[in-house]
């Protein structure tokens, strides 16, 4: 995509995001409410928040233009609405209102520049996208009897699963990043299919914790000179099974690993890195409206603590990879890569 926004259009758009979110969801309510639309009224909160969540993607894309990752986050967004049961034009519908809300609001020309990207979106929307960028490893499959003990809170049923699986195939060290991940990555697409209850998704949250809980105790002890590694969700970003999964996969390898879990402000992140000096911390983020708060971590750690290297992963991660190595980071694509990077491979470091 070959568009630019000049920085006084990023700058106007940021500064009126909360008037343009809320022009954009009360268009959405009148559609659904006057134009007969239930399948937009039945999942009316999780569309009004994904509606929100694009508002402030685009706050990202536009401040550090990150156009070539735009088409593929809204195919995400777009999958999200259909997979919940809503048409296919109900992503549409949501460009529609912010192109409007957009060129309602601001003043010329600074609304030309910030519509133009998302007219693109809209006319190039149907056309097929490269799902992995080259080089990236296909997602493993998950074990279905494995999901389902996992969906039924069946803790018993998931080890007994866990402790029949072949050990030369599926060693120890390899259960956290071989079977609980793709079981995790199965769990969250079943969520967003709509598929899944709230409490199924609370149950699966809690028996895949104790999971990895249980998996790490088994792990032997780290020697004395073991390296430590900080992990965390970035700021906002709330998935912190992930940082719980590789804690474990890096526990195994010998490492001593400290997990911060989901949220955590910048702050205290790098409060953690002064107070604990890890040689490496892992941030993992999915959604990409999340950056600044990645990058405000980067900001503040890299000159402070220069020897502590900064590996980033998820889904965000690889869609600002460009940029976020240009701040001194890496980007690992899957737990085998992080610990690569982490062991001396990481040349922006």
């Amino acid at each position: 995509m070959d568009i630019t926004v000049s920085e006084s259009a990023s700058r106007l758009f940021s500064s009126e995001l909360a008037p343009l979110s809320a022009l954009v969801l009360k268009r959405l309510e009148l559609e659904w409410r006057y134009h007969r639309r239930p399948d937009l009224e039945r999942e009316e909160q999780q569309l009004l928040h994904y509606a929100g969540e694009f508002g402030r993607l685009m706050a990202v894309v536009y401040k550090f233009g990150l156009f070539s990752a735009l088409l593929r986050e809204c195919e995400w967004f777009a999958g999200v609405f259909a997979a919940r049961g809503s048409r296919r034009d109900a992503f549409a519908l949501l460009l529609d209102s912010w192109i409007m809300a957009i060129l309602s609001l601001l003043k010329e020309p600074e609304c030309n520049e910030l519509a133009r990207p998302l007219q693109y979106v809209r006319e190039h929307l149907d056309q097929p996208v490269e799902k992995r960028a080259s080089g990236t490893p296909a997602p493993r499959k998950a074990d279905p009897a494995l999901v389902e003990h996992i969906v039924r809170g069946d803790l018993e049923g998931a080890r007994n699963i866990l402790s029949r699986l072949p050990s030369d195939r599926f060693p120890q060290d390899r259960l956290a990043a071989d079977v609980l991940l793709p079981a995790m990555a199965e769990i969250g697409r079943l969520w967003e299919l709509d598929e899944l209850e709230i409490f199924q998704e609370h149950l699966a949250t809690e028996t895949i914790r104790t999971l990895i809980a249980g998996l790490t105790a088994t792990a032997p002890e780290p020697g004395e000179q073991g390296r430590v590694a900080l992990v965390s969700c970035a700021p906002e970003d709330k998935h912190d099974l992930i940082p719980l999964a590789l804690a474990a996969h890096l526990i195994f390898r010998g490492w001593s690993a400290k997990n911060l879990g989901g949220s955590l402000p910048a702050a205290q992140i790098t409060r953690a890195v002064a107070f604990l000096r890890p040689d490496v911390l892992f941030l993992t983020f999915t959604m990409l409206s999340v950056l600044e708060g990645v990058l405000d971590v980067i900001a503040r750690v890299r000159p402070e603590f220069p020897d502590c290297r900064i590996i980033l992963g998820g889904r965000g991660a690889s869609a600002a990879r460009d940029l976020l190595e240009s701040r001194g980071a890496c980007v690992a694509d899957d737990f085998d890569e992080g610990f690569r990077l982490a062991s001396g491979g990481c040349l922006h470091a």
